[in-house]
């Protein structure tokens, strides 16, 4: 029984949970649920029947489906993870808040502020939990950062860093993130700006008042493959057809935030050799904290009037809250699958807190903070068009 019904689960260490969706997003997020104790991944539903049985049978699942409305209207699901393209976000994410499923989906959460609105209301009337992919917040030390950060009282004044990628770099990349009529309007900055954006806003508590961007398409026309593999993969050998590309390859974006600080970052996906390189350093008048998510076990202390630190992913040595996001002893190292995984904990404990209506403050990012997000993500690319500031919530339609 659902959360919504007002009733118990029928099995209080099982939620039968179905995944929409058969690429990498789908994957990691099964193989993410298989680490959670009384949790069961029952169905997935691709864009095709057999696409979906393939991906049942990889992953050992017991039913797959071609069409994902077959999968939300089974009576038994309790959660759907929502691993679509893009465009797909806010249907499904729609028709499972209706059917009164518990949702998390993959950001963005929907391709527009009007559309997240939409969701975000519909998620408060159906009374049913529902989260955001911005997995970034669960690694141990960015909760040690942020309890920092809350227990100091020197504010933070800077903030400033980058999210780096070279998965584009090549003319004949391709991906359907490169499709406006798949992805949205803005490439880099919502696929991979938005985690730095969402990231640095949780830890300061700070949110992001207005921004100045400049954006920049470093291929204005690709090679578009006859067939695509899955993302981050290479195609092979250049084939296919030229197509005009109208959406960023980098950006460069200033920041005000509501306590008055200042901030920048930078967001490339055609940058060599960086893989996945989230960056930031939050600078206060006692110290600076820097963390880099290629190199996830350090967080860096800057000082002036005493020695730089490397604080290494010890429990011992975190914040409570912290280290319970730590699963392992020191030196045995964790990474980007352990905090996915601990953004699955925080939500199934959230649901499990609510059916059993206990007190729980999941630090999971909500359909209101992917909404803000999408907010700031429009008037980036607001800024960018007009060439000047531009205040969050007054770029709508960018």
């Amino acid at each position: 029984m659902r959360i919504a019904d007002g009733g118990p689960i029928s099995n209080m260490s099982e939620f039968k949970v179905g995944v929409v969706g058969t690429g990498f997003a789908a994957s990691s997020h099964t193989e993410a649920l298989r680490r959670l104790p009384g949790v069961e991944v029952t169905g997935v539903a691709g864009s095709s029947a057999d696409k979906a049985r393939s991906f049942a049978v990889a992953h050992g699942i017991a039913d797959g489906y071609g069409d994902w409305r077959e999968l939300i209207s089974q009576s038994s699901l309790d959660v759907i993870h929502n691993c679509t393209p893009n465009y797909l976000h806010a249907e499904v994410n729609a028709a499972a808040l209706e059917a009164g499923v518990n949702v998390v989906s993959e950001k963005p959460l929907a391709m527009n502020s009007d559309e997240t609105a939409s969701l975000m209301a519909a998620a408060s009337a159906a009374g049913v939990l529902s989260a955001v992919t911005f997995n970034y917040r669960h690694y141990p030390l960015v909760r040690q950062a942020k309890a920092m950060l809350d227990a100091s009282e020197r504010r933070h004044h800077f903030v400033h860093g980058s999210y780096l990628q070279d998965w584009l770099l090549y003319y004949s990349d391709w991906s359907w993130r490169l499709d406006p009529a798949a992805a949205g309007r803005s490439r880099a900055v919502a696929d991979i700006g938005s985690h730095w954006l969402d990231l640095v806003q949780y830890i300061t508590s700070d949110p992001i008042l207005e921004v100045c961007s400049d954006l920049h398409t470093v291929h204005e026309r690709r090679l578009r493959p006859h067939e695509t593999g899955p993302t981050f993969t290479a195609t092979g050998a250049p084939s296919g057809v030229a197509v005009e590309i109208d959406t960023e390859d980098i950006g460069s974006v200033l920041l005000h935030f509501v306590s008055g600080a200042r901030g920048v970052f930078s967001v490339s996906q055609v940058s060599p050799g960086r893989k996945n390189r989230l960056f930031f350093e939050i600078d206060t008048l006692a110290w600076a904290l820097a963390w880099d998510q290629e190199n996830p076990n350090s967080l860096w202390i800057g000082r002036r009037d005493g020695p730089n630190q490397q604080l290494m992913r010890d429990p011992s040595l975190l914040d409570a809250a912290a280290a319970k996001l730590a699963h392992f002893p020191a030196g045995h190292e964790e990474g980007w699958p352990d905090g996915l995984k601990n953004f699955c904990l925080d939500f199934y404990g959230a649901l499990r807190a609510q059916s059993n209506v206990e007190v729980y403050e999941p630090s999971f990012a909500t359909f209101g903070d992917a909404h803000d997000t999408m907010l700031i993500v429009e008037a980036i690319l607001a800024s960018h068009r007009s060439g000047r500031w531009v205040e969050v919530g007054k770029g709508k339609g960018g």
